[in-house]
């Protein structure tokens, strides 16, 4: 036999085997089902890793409470509001089932502040600060609305200034400790006010305007009024963030500069000029603004206490027919909290509806409706590979039964062989 035709043998006999093997491969039912099942389990544990780990805001207690003996929970309270001419007008307060107000954060503030001192038995300088804030624990509020930005020019004055809308968040207290931000120059608004018309900008809007991050100095224009820019922030950019809104212009300022510069402060304060006989409305006077968010980060020595502590300090609040909207962030992603959120399906998105959620919020629900399919994902891959382990027992003692030979059955075989001969 030549080299040839010994090579065109070989390839032919090895390809015959390899066909048969490939077609026992493929019509191998509990190959297949496993293997699905695994993809599945790997691609639901995988994708849970990476939501949860992009949300660094629901472990801010965490970083609160290092280096601390006191574990720390993170309360965060949502409450509605009017807005009389869309997004574009400031939250305003409508009555205190619903709403949170200024006086209303002083109220929760004095509560809490009487909790967490009751926790100290040795602590001396109890009560809040004389300005007002917490000791010994943390908190803020906020509120938004879309306004005008402008750039105020300054060496480049032979151009038209840059106008875009953007999403202008006014806050107070320590925000910074509840949302972490990557600085990309300068800082974030001081917990104390030194300058009440500073202004901090995210990259976009940073970008947009000055083609640069290094901008602080730098100034913009917001309700006609300018505001000094204090630092650049980045904020998570995950693709729900980016989903969610985080890749849109936005401007961070304090919380009593809407107080006072904002359209509707200005309309209840009546007209500027004084004119006695001005036709203000009393019930323009009576305009308040109204606390879309408030967040406290409390000392917490027994577990989900805290959560209790905050509904029992919100004026008004009614747990059988709750009207603002209460919920833990810390351990707010783990797979029963995610489970409960999501189960009965509808029912937590129609308990919500009506309230505005900024932006970090409306990334957390994307991503726990995100990690309730991963969940199903694993559920349905670990049935299958139940299913599939069952199969290939079965196939498995099928193949025993007819292919392994008993001795004490070949024995008799033989024996009746022989008698028939």
């Amino acid at each position: 036999m030549s080299v040839k035709s010994w090579i065109k043998e070989y390839f032919k006999e090895t390809g015959s085997i390899g066909k048969k093997r490939l077609k026992k491969l493929v019509l191998s039912a509990p190959f297949w089902v496993i293997t699905i099942a695994l993809a599945l389990i790997i691609a639901g544990v995988v994708r849970y890793a990476v939501l949860t780990g992009n949300r660094s805001d629901t472990r801010m207690a965490g970083v609160w409470g290092q280096g601390s003996q006191t574990p720390y929970r993170h309360v965060v309270v949502y409450a509605r509001g009017a807005r009389r001419e869309g997004p574009t007008s400031p939250l305003s307060y409508i009555d205190q089932d619903v709403s949170l107000s200024r006086k209303d954060i002083l109220t929760i503030r004095d509560t809490l502040q009487n909790v967490v001192d009751s926790q100290d038995k040795g602590k001396k300088d109890k009560g809040v600060d004389s300005d007002g804030r917490p000791k010994g624990w943390e908190d803020c509020f906020s509120s938004f609305l879309t306004a005008s930005v402008t750039e105020v020019l300054g060496d480049e004055a032979g151009r038209t200034p840059i106008s875009t809308d953007a999403q202008v968040v006014a806050v107070e207290g320590n925000y910074s400790a509840f949302h972490p931000f990557v600085y990309l120059s300068g800082g974030f608004l001081p917990e104390v006010p030194v300058d009440q018309d500073q202004i901090v900008l995210n990259d976009v809007l940073a970008w947009r305007f000055f083609n640069s991050y290094d901008v602080v100095g730098r100034r913009v224009t917001i309700f006609d009024h300018d505001f000094v820019v204090t630092g650049v922030v980045k904020e998570n950019d995950s693709f729900i963030d980016r989903d969610c809104g985080s890749d849109e212009p936005r401007a961070y300022i304090y919380f009593t500069a809407l107080e006072k510069y904002s359209p509707l402060a200005q309309t209840a304060q009546g007209d500027p000029s004084g004119d006695s006989g001005s036709d203000s409305s009393s019930s323009d006077t009576e305009v308040q603004l109204g606390i879309n968010c408030y967040e406290a980060m409390l000392p917490e020595m027994v577990t989900n206490v805290s959560i209790t502590d905050v509904k029992t300090a919100l004026p008004n609040f009614n747990n059988a027919d709750p009207k603002l909207y209460v919920v833990s962030q810390t351990g707010r992603l783990n797979i029963f909290k995610v489970w409960d959120y999501m189960l009965p399906l509808g029912e937590s998105q129609s308990f919500i509806e009506g309230y505005e959620f900024p932006l970090g919020e409306r990334a957390i629900m994307a991503t726990m409706t995100r990690l309730f399919i991963d969940m199903i994902l694993v559920l349905a891959g670990t049935a299958l590979l139940f299913i599939g382990i069952i199969i290939a027992v079965m196939r498995g003692r099928k193949f025993a039964e007819d292919n392994i030979v008993n001795p004490r059955v070949e024995e008799r075989e033989k024996e009746t062989k022989e008698e028939q001969k």
